[in-house]
């Protein structure tokens, strides 16, 4: 679920969920006899209800399509995230750094700049190549130019640690955890 909103696509399954659920009770409460009865204190049904069959096949249709849709939705998120950082091969070897290092090379860079709040890093293949999205949570007031500066100070430790430069989108946040940090004491 990295393509979009996690927020938004829990919304949309809780929704899709929903229907499914109220089109299974009233259909339920007309075939099934049990149900309506116990149906019956809350809802008012007709004795007898005649449903077309060809209406029957149609509301069928559409549960299958939201039900085709919504497994689209869930299978076709988050694709692309890896955990493996650079993998390359050295004669009959074959080098593998993990994202693990990539975290802690830019967590010890940014350790001693006193506006970043916290750092995350994640390693995603973009058309069959590596690159990494680094979020940095900056405190509330903080300089964002002094910020850029350590950010593109870690970025290159970290070049030079991999022996190689890897494509990496920065992403500067604030938010209710900045917002709510309170400064770092240096003794």
């Amino acid at each position: 679920m990295t393509s979009s909103n996690r927020t938004l696509n829990r919304i949309i399954l809780f929704v899709l969920g929903l229907v499914a659920v109220v089109v299974g009770l009233a259909m339920g409460a007309g075939v099934l006899p049990a149900v309506r009865d116990a149906l019956k204190p809350y809802l008012t049904f007709p004795d007898r209800v005649e449903v077309p069959a060809t209406s029957l096949w149609i509301v069928a249709a559409v549960c299958l399509v939201v039900v085709v849709l919504a497994l689209v939705w869930v299978f076709t998120r988050g694709r692309g995230g890896t955990a493996v950082a650079v993998r390359e091969a050295q004669g009959d070897d074959e080098v593998t750094v993990n994202v693990a290092l990539v975290r802690d090379v830019i967590d010890h860079e940014l350790a001693g700049v006193h506006d970043v709040v916290s750092s995350k890093v994640d390693m995603y293949m973009v058309r069959k190549h590596r690159a990494a999205r680094l979020r940095v949570a900056v405190r509330r007031g903080g300089d964002a130019v002094t910020v850029l500066d350590a950010v593109d100070s870690a970025i290159a430790t970290l070049d030079r640690t991999l022996g190689r430069e890897v494509p990496v989108l920065v992403h500067l946040t604030g938010g209710t955890r900045s917002a709510l940090s309170k400064a770092k004491r240096v003794a």
